[in-house]
């Protein structure tokens, strides 16, 4: 599922770890460069320069922290939240796709496995 979702990714020239940074930055309001490193256990020096990448195609825009200046609030474009909104819905078609393959028991056993995973590294 995850190479099919690269495919998709690779239309619009960002990888799944740009798409990640996209992700985490249309799920909160109002994150600094930092939140999203910390976020995403990216290091400070890599997740500026992905962010600065972002920012190049257009996807993000940072402003000024009013409250600390010495940081930036990164912020979504319309394009970029456009490009989130997409990719959310064709990713949930693929894993619907994918899913629609296996028996109600392995489908169960893989959400299960995946919602474990999910609160282990949430944890």
């Amino acid at each position: 599922m995850d190479w099919r979702f690269s495919e998709l990714l690779k239309e619009y020239q960002i990888n799944s770890r740009d798409y990640g940074i996209l992700l985490a930055i249309s799920n909160k309001e109002e994150l600094t460069q930092i939140n999203v490193g910390d976020l995403l256990k990216i290091d400070r020096t890599t997740i500026g320069q992905l962010i600065d990448c972002l920012e190049m195609k257009g996807l993000i825009f940072r402003k000024r922290n009013p409250q600390d200046r010495r940081q930036n609030i990164v912020l979504l474009t319309d394009s970029g939240r456009e490009l989130v909104e997409t990719m959310w819905l064709k990713m949930l078609g693929v894993e619907k796709e994918v899913l629609n393959d296996l028996s109600g028991i392995q489908e169960k056993v893989i959400l299960d496995i995946a919602q474990f995973i999910k609160e282990k590294n949430n944890g």
